[in-house]
C-alpha cells in the first residue's frame, strides 16, 4: 500500500465492530470470519490521499468500510477521466487484479471522502481466494459490476457528444429519485476530471446550458432551473453546444 495509508492495529473488540459493518464479512462462513479477524488491520485515509498510484505494486487487499475513493486514468496531457468509484462494503478491482496478476496498477485511486478500510496482506488474500468460494463469488460479482460501469463509460465516450454527457451528469447530480435537489456544489474542474475533458470545455458548455435556461451558475454551485430541458439536452433532443 502507498505510504499515505495509516494502519491502526485496533483492539480485537474494535476490529470486530469495524468488520461487522461490511456485508461480505457478515455473510461469510465462520472460518473465513475468524481468519479475517486474525489477519485484518484497520486503516484510515484522508481526502486527497492516494490509495493507489499508477505503477504501484499491491502489498495488501482492502475492503472499504466507510468513505469513498475515485478510480481514474490520467492522460499524458494531464486530463483525468473517472473509471468508477469505490464505496462502503466494496473492494477495488484494480487492487485485486494487481495482486492476482502480480503486475503494476494501470490507473490511480484517490480518496474523495475520508476512508476507513480493512486490509489483509496480499499473500493471505491469494490463499483465501484459492480456499474460499464465498470470497471468489464476492470478487467475481465486483468485477462484473465494475466492468459494466466501464463499458457504459466507453459507450458514452465513443458515441455521445460532450454536451450530452455533461447534461446527463448534471441531471444525475441535480435530480434524485425523481425529486429535484435544487442545486449542487461542484467545481468545473471536478466535472472535467469525471468526464475526461478540459475545464475550459466544461465551463463553455455550462454557460450554454445557462443561456438555454436549464441551469443557473453561481460561485461554486450549479442551480437547476428546468429539469425537463436538462434531460432533453442529455438525450440530444435539444440543440446544445457540441
Amino acid at each position: 500500500m502507498p505510504t499515505t495509508v495509516r494502519s491502526a492495529r485496533a483492539p480485537a473488540g474494535n476490529k470486530r465492530e469495524v468488520l461487522e459493518r461490511i456485508p461480505f464479512f457478515i455473510d461469510a462462513p465462520s472460518e473465513l470470519r475468524r481468519e479475517f479477524m486474525e489477519a485484518a488491520a484497520v486503516v484510515h485515509l484522508q481526502p486527497g490521499d492516494h490509495f493507489l498510484r499508477e505503477g504501484d505494486s499491491c502489498a495488501h487487499f482492502a475492503i472499504v468500510v466507510s468513505g469513498r475513493m475515485r478510480v481514474f486514468k490520467l492522460s499524458e496531457s494531464g486530463h483525468e477521466i473517472t473509471l468508477y468509484h469505490v464505496g462502503p462494503g466494496e473492494a477495488c478491482p484494480l487492487n485485486v487484479s494487481c495482486i492476482l496478476s502480480d503486475r503494476p496498477v494501470p490507473a490511480m485511486a484517490r480518496v474523495e471522502e475520508a476512508v476507513e478500510a480493512v486490509v489483509v496482506p496480499a499473500a493471505t488474500f491469494r490463499a483465501w481466494i484459492a480456499e474460499h468460494e464465498s470470497l471468489r463469488t464476492f470478487v467475481f460479482q465486483m468485477f462484473f459490476t465494475r466492468l459494466t460501469e466501464v463499458m457504459s463509460l466507453v459507450e458514452e465516450v465513443a458515441f455521445k457528444r460532450m454536451d450530452q454527457r455533461l447534461a446527463r451528469k448534471l441531471a444525475d447530480l441535480l435530480v434524485e429519485d425523481g425529486a429535484s435537489r435544487g442545486s449542487v456544489e461542484i467545481t468545473h474542474a471536478d466535472m472535467a476530471a469525471d468526464l475526461g475533458t478540459a475545464r475550459e470545455v466544461v465551463s463553455r458548455l455550462l454557460k450554454e446550458f445557462e443561456r438555454l435556461g436549464a441551469i443557473r451558475l453561481s460561485r461554486g454551485r450549479i442551480l437547476l432551473r428546468d429539469a425537463a430541458l436538462l434531460n432533453g439536452l442529455a438525450a440530444g433532443r435539444v440543440g446544445g453546444a457540441g
